[in-house]
């Protein structure tokens, strides 16, 4: 099956190659850094939560917010069908939706909106952030992002004619802005995993209130 996107085209492919874990490894130690700040620079953890993953791929991130005590739901969303019916034979516990992010809405509030290595793929980046602001993310709630393909870390660059990809290109800056022309507070940004000619995973989180 084929899709109008290119993207999912080509994530739909990797997951009925098996190349979902590979995707898994390579971005444990964002993802672990990523949780790591929700834990020192929230109290998210602390009570009930509830937790949604865009562009959740096998679900591995679902499943790593569902081990954590206080975790009362977690919800992934994939575009790709393949990588979201891995999930589901996997996992019994959290909930999986194969949609476009772009489109999806829900009428559900989550107090943590993750995603890992997704949002450079939207055609429209400020839609999704509004979505977020306006319709998904709960007043208490924190939005964060890791981005390995951004302007400044140009290694990053050539990966649409390498990975037969559409991607949208923006500066540090530029993502910073979006988030905070949306509404997001208190703004925050860190590179995890900065290396010669790796410039680092570009990790953003913000508040909705």
């Amino acid at each position: 099956m084929k899709f109008n996107n290119i993207n999912i085209n080509t994530f739909n492919d990797w997951a009925l190659q098996d190349k979902d874990k590979g995707m898994e490894l390579g971005h444990a130690s964002s993802v672990s850094k990523m949780f790591d700040l929700i834990k020192k620079d929230s109290h998210i953890f602390d009570s009930s939560f509830k937790a949604l993953d865009l562009g959740c791929g096998n679900g591995w991130v679902v499943r790593k917010f569902l081990d954590i005590k206080n975790c009362k739901s977690a919800m992934g969303i994939d575009g790709a069908p393949a990588m979201v019916k891995k999930a589901k034979e996997i996992d019994s516990r959290g909930f999986y939706i194969n949609a476009d992010i772009e489109k999806w809405t829900c009428e559900k509030k989550f107090d943590i909106v993750f995603s890992m290595e997704t949002f450079y793929y939207f055609d429209n980046v400020d839609k999704v952030l509004s979505n977020i602001y306006n319709n998904i993310i709960s007043s208490r709630g924190l939005l964060i992002i890791g981005i390995d393909h951004y302007f400044e870390n140009t290694s990053s660059l050539n990966w649409d004619k390498e990975f037969n990809l559409k991607l949208n290109t923006l500066s540090i800056n530029d993502w910073i802005n979006k988030i905070k022309n949306i509404g997001f507070k208190n703004i925050q940004h860190t590179l995890h995993g900065s290396k010669k000619n790796w410039h680092g995973t570009l990790i953003l989180y913000a508040y909705k209130t």
